[in-house]
């Protein structure tokens, strides 16, 4: 602070009472230190300075070898307009009557959109220290400049000492000093990433006002360097109208902090010009990364009674806008992880293969991806050899000593307190929450293995199971029943759009099929349909491409010479296109059953039973719906056990049913 700001004039104060109990007025003493500051800072906003700067005095105590800081002193100053001696005297002796509140919701001369209209900021300083003095320079209309001085202290907090006015000199502003009594705990202000969390506060406002400058003890206060992308906008139109009253539609801001940010409010109520009000108690989902939800609605700032009780009168608002949040933020670490793991593949520092063999070692490896957002500055922010050494440690603490995983990475990842709350958070909440999600998902699939066997075995059914408009759209939803991988690109195409859809729009492929008619054709020159077009990638010097072309057949027809044919017309035709590149194809065959005509075929000597032909460019399979569903329920053989979920065939049909009716023969509606 500098000397200028000082007082050093003897000026005549007048005592003013304030009309509000002792114990009413003695609420606002014991706010959280961050929460009281930022009330202040709000004060120099609302006067329209655009710069306010805070700083600390600090005093030490130095029990042994240790020196122990605390705050003995705290100042805010900033540049606004100033408090003028007749608006001092009206305004501080009274509570809920401010003279913001006509002003229509800006500024007094319309720069900004306000903060405050309650009249009670200024009783916050009481929570940071037991004394107050505000010295504040205004410009009458005359242009002359005037000081008031105002004094206040805990001990009479039904009370202010206003000063008469005295000549200044310009420019405007108020400083506000405040005097820390000894043994008050104020640690809060005193960490470093104050200014971080700061800026997380007051991220909404700062954003829409560039203009404005915010210093604590020499740092600046400035979110957009901590911000990851760029904030969303969500229109809260699923809020019942009946929550709205004559209010218009909230509107859901949400900010993704980068690693830098430790601490950040979950959700932020903010009146609809993204003033920031109130954070919402405990509204941060528990994550690897931090976001926040700044909720504009004018309905906060219109509310009589304290924003505390706000909360309560408009709780499904905000629960509302706690489930977009979530649902962001779930989204926002599968993005991570799915880049983390990216990198790590593409360096072959990835411990897992590309098909896990087992279901346990698929869960340890989706557990390896989420804790890799909570360790990603190890993983992103290192030598290659570093990260490649980071994740076999990681591999090795999930497979030899889960139970002491936190323990491992707070010491190995040299992860901070914050971030090992953070990952404890996550292994204890959000991982029930997948493991729930993951159940449910288990016995929908296990229902769906038995309705499929039902349908297609049941002579009474089966008769009746269309290709086209049943069998195919049930199984294009599910293509787990191939393998976890693989996902779907196209169902029933022409073999000319299964070539577009697995080479893209490439140029010299276009050209090709024009100087062909446009089109793929079998070698009798008849265009040729697929039933399911699939394709992965495996992550790894070439990025190489698998594509995986299927062909179902109705359970009433018996596979044998002619389907097999049909399918080896196919993969001549795709893969001897000069546009379909150095990819994997492969073909499978399926059907309920076969005729003896095509058994040599199935049983060669030389490789699994089904496959029919090994080639560089291709392979083709055979199987039977039996065989299939026999592996998919073995891949969920473990979680059935874990779950112990058993249940009759006509319970399973019974929820396929509800989910799928159109796609299920009559006789199985029964």
């Amino acid at each position: 602070m500098t000397s200028s700001a000082v007082v050093r004039q003897t000026v005549r104060m007048a005592w003013m009472q304030v009309h509000a109990g002792q114990d009413h007025l003695s609420q606002f003493t014991n706010r959280k230190p961050v929460d009281a500051l930022v009330e202040l800072i709000w004060n120099g906003l609302d006067a329209e300075a655009d710069l306010v700067t805070v700083d600390f005095e600090t005093a030490s105590i130095a029990p042994g070898d240790r020196e122990l800081l605390h705050i003995a002193g705290i100042t805010v100053e900033d540049n606004g307009h100033g408090i003028s001696a007749e608006v001092a005297n009206r305004a501080f002796p009274s509570l809920g009557d401010s003279w913001k509140k006509s002003l229509n919701g800006r500024t007094l001369n319309g720069k900004r959109a306000l903060h405050g209209s309650r009249g009670r900021g200024r009783f916050f300083a009481y929570s940071l220290g037991h004394r107050v003095q505000w010295s504040s320079v205004c410009q009458e209309p005359d242009g002359s400049f005037h000081r008031t001085v105002i004094s206040g202290d805990q001990a009479k907090i039904d009370g202010y000492s206003i000063g008469e006015p005295a000549p200044a000199r310009g420019p405007t502003g108020t400083v506000v000093t405040i005097t820390v009594e000894q043994g008050r705990m104020l640690t809060a202000l005193l960490r470093e990433d104050l200014p971080v969390r700061l800026a997380a506060r007051l991220a909404a406002h700062l954003l829409a006002n560039r203009d404005l400058i915010i210093r604590v003890d020499g740092l600046r206060v400035d979110p957009a360097p901590l911000i990851e992308g760029e904030p969303i906008d969500i229109i809260m139109d699923d809020v019942p109208t009946e929550e709205l009253g004559d209010c218009e539609v909230p509107v859901l801001t949400i900010v993704d902090w980068s690693s830098e940010m430790k601490e950040a409010p979950g959700i932020v109520l903010c009146n609809e010009a993204g003033v920031s009000l109130i954070e919402v108690e405990n509204s941060a989902p528990p994550s690897t990364v931090k976001s926040t939800a700044y909720l504009k609605w004018s309905g906060f700032a219109k509310s009589g009674a304290d924003l505390l009780l706000a909360q309560m009168r408009h709780s499904i608002i905000i629960d509302i806008a706690r489930e977009h949040l979530e649902r962001h933020v779930r989204e926002r670490v599968g993005v991570l992880s799915a880049t983390i793991v990216a990198r790590l593949k593409e360096e072959g520092s990835y411990p897992y293969p590309e098909e896990t063999p087992d279901p346990i070692t698929d869960a340890e490896r989706q557990m390896f991806d989420l804790i890799a957002v909570t360790a990603r500055s190890a993983l992103t922010a290192t030598s290659r050899q570093q990260r490649a050494m980071t994740a076999q440690l990681l591999h090795v603490a999930l497979q030899e000593r889960p139970e002491s995983l936190e323990t491992i990475l707070a010491h190995a990842f040299r992860l901070t307190e914050s971030e090992q709350e953070q990952l404890a958070d996550m292994l204890r909440f959000s991982s029930l929450g997948a493991i729930v999600g993951a159940a449910a998902e288990v016995t929908r699939r296990l229902d769906l293995i038995s309705t499929l066997r039902y349908v297609i075995y049941s002579p009474d059914v089966s008769a009746e199971m269309r290709e086209v408009d049943q069998l195919h759209p049930l199984v294009k939803d599910h293509v787990w029943l191939f393998g976890e991988s693989w996902t779907l690109s196209r169902s029933e195409v022409s073999l000319t759009n299964v070539l577009r859809a697995a080479v893209g729009g490439d140029v010299a492929l276009e050209a090709d099929l024009l100087r062909q008619g446009d089109q793929v054709l079998l070698p009798e020159g008849k265009r040729g349909r697929v039933d399911l077009l699939l394709q992965r990638s495996l992550l790894g010097p070439r990025d190489d491409k698998q594509r995986l072309v299927v062909e179902l057949k109705r359970p009433s027809v018996h596979l044998g010479d002619k389907e097999l044919a049909q399918v080896k017309h196919y993969a001549r035709a795709l893969t001897a296109h000069p546009g379909a590149g150095p990819s994997k194809w492969t073909f499978w065959l399926v059907g309920s059953d076969y005729k003896s005509e095509i058994e040599g075929d199935l049983t060669q000597a030389d490789r699994p039973w089904g496959h029919v032909i090994k080639l560089p460019e291709y392979d083709i399979w055979v199987t039977t719906w039996g065989r299939l569903l026999d592996e998919a329920d073995r891949r969920l053989n473990f979680y059935r056990e874990q779950l112990k979920y058993e249940v009759s065939q006509d319970d399973a049909v019974r929820r396929v049913r509800a989910r799928h009716e159109q796609l299920l023969p009559p006789a199985a509606l029964g």
